[in-house]
């Protein structure tokens, strides 16, 4: 490796990597302090002790190179801002539809109530009709909202890919 790389980077581990033996004491520095408050991202010091490992190439603080690790940590915040967007979008829709749901099965059910105080069997058929029409109406809105709930499940398990690939 290189002489201009600190000891102390040549000697971190790496996430998924054995720790490098020494003969002599080691100095471990400081955990380098993350771009993003969940622990998420690299810091500009775990790429350089990476490369150094990986590649025997030593990059210096000033490279050019390790802004990509800035642009990408700001990715990853806006990223992380975007979903948390979605998230509440997801239920105050999700809170409307079943709002919406629940006043319609109550006006249904008030309904039914009042057809079925003087019914006779053509009365009951009719309400039986009226109230699969209603319910075929819900159906629609119950698949819609099954359809948004699988595309935020896909959404969120590929931002966990996506992490989980950052992280080597």
């Amino acid at each position: 490796m290189s002489d201009d790389l600190p000891p102390d980077e040549s000697m971190r581990d790496w996430p998924g990597e054995a720790a490098v033996a020494d003969s002599g004491p080691s100095q471990l520095a400081p955990e380098a302090e993350q771009c993003l408050p969940d622990g998420m991202g690299l810091s500009v010091e775990d790429v350089r002790a990476m490369l150094a490992r990986k590649h025997d190439l030593a990059v210096p603080k000033d490279d050019p190179l390790l802004m990509q690790v800035t642009i990408l940590n700001a990715f990853l915040a806006e990223q992380q801002q975007l979903q948390k967007r979605h998230e509440k979008a997801l239920a105050a829709f999700m809170g409307q539809q079943t709002t919406a749901y629940v006043e319609g099965v109550e006006k249904s059910v008030s309904e039914l109530r009042k057809t079925l105080a003087d019914v006779t069997i053509n009365g009951i058929r009719d309400a039986a009709a009226d109230f699969a029409a209603t319910l075929s109406g819900f159906r629609s809105t119950l698949y819609l909202c099954t359809a948004v709930m699988t595309l935020s499940a896909l959404v969120n398990v590929a931002v966990f890919v996506l992490r989980a690939v950052q992280h080597g």
